[in-house]
C-alpha cells in the first residue's frame, strides 16, 4: 500500500504543475468561505502495540472520506487562509492472518476535527496551497477475529491528530472554486486494549463558495 501511495502522490503533484499559470496575478478573492468535500482514503497499515493486543500491523482496504469547512481568507495577507474543518472516515479491515491472530471482516471509522493554517498563492483562475492541520479525531474498529490482535476490534478512542495539506482551487467564478487536494492524516490511539496508530492518505475534490 505505500508503493502505491507515493506512486499516487506523485502522480497528483505532477498534475498539478501542468495547471501552474503562467500569466499576471489577478485580484483573488478574500474574507469568507465554506466548502464541502469528499474523496478516496489510502490507509497505510494499522500499527497495533501494547496493551493484551499485543503488537502487530493489521491491513487495511482503501476506502472514503466525506466532510465539510468554513474558512476565511485574511484581507491584509491574502497568501494565508485559516479554516475550521470536520470529515468522516471509513476503511474496512482486511480478511487477514497475522501470526496466531485472524481478522475475519471489521472496519475502523473516524470523525475528525481540524484547525488548518494555509499557505496559499492566489493568481489567476489556478490557487494553490500547502497547509497543517491540528486537531482531535475520534476513532472507532468494529469486526470479528480471533487471537490477541483481534482484541483492539471493538474498541474505541479520541486522541490529538494532525495533518498536511496540498491541493488547488481551481476558481471558475468570482465566488465560486473545485477545491482538488492531498492529505496526510495520522493519529494514534489510545484503545484500552492497546494503541492503534493510523495513517491515512486522501485524494479528495470539493466545492468552496466564497463570500
Amino acid at each position: 500500500m505505500k508503493k502505491c501511495t507515493g506512486y499516487a502522490l506523485c502522480g497528483f503533484v505532477a498534475c498539478l504543475l501542468l495547471f501552474v499559470p503562467t500569466g499576471n496575478a489577478a485580484a483573488a478573492g478574500t474574507g469568507g468561505y465554506v466548502g464541502v468535500f469528499g474523496g478516496y482514503t489510502m490507509p497505510d497499515d494499522l500499527e497495533v502495540s501494547g496493551g493484551s493486543a499485543g503488537s502487530g500491523d493489521l491491513g487495511l482496504d482503501s476506502g472514503y472520506v466525506a466532510g465539510l469547512k468554513g474558512g476565511y481568507i485574511l484581507p491584509q495577507m491574502q497568501y494565508i487562509a485559516v479554516e475550521l474543518e470536520y470529515f468522516y472516515t471509513s476503511n474496512d479491515f482486511e480478511n487477514q492472518a497475522v501470526g496466531a491472530s485472524r481478522i475475519n471482516s471489521g472496519d475502523i471509522t473516524t470523525n475528525n476535527l481540524f484547525l488548518n493554517a494555509l499557505l496559499r498563492y492566489p493568481v489567476n483562475w489556478f490557487q494553490p496551497y500547502v497547509g497543517l492541520g491540528i486537531g482531535w479525531s475520534w476513532g472507532e474498529t468494529s469486526g470479528s477475529g480471533t487471537g490477541s490482535l483481534s482484541r483492539i476490534l471493538n474498541q474505541s478512542s479520541n486522541d490529538f491528530a494532525w495533518q498536511f495539506l496540498l491541493g488547488a482551487d481551481f476558481v471558475f467564478h468570482p465566488q465560486w472554486a473545485i477545491d482538488v487536494g492531498y492529505r496526510y492524516v495520522q493519529c494514534s490511539y489510545g484503545f484500552d486494549n492497546g494503541d492503534g496508530d493510523l495513517t491515512n492518505h486522501m485524494i479528495t475534490v470539493g466545492l468552496k463558495y466564497r463570500f
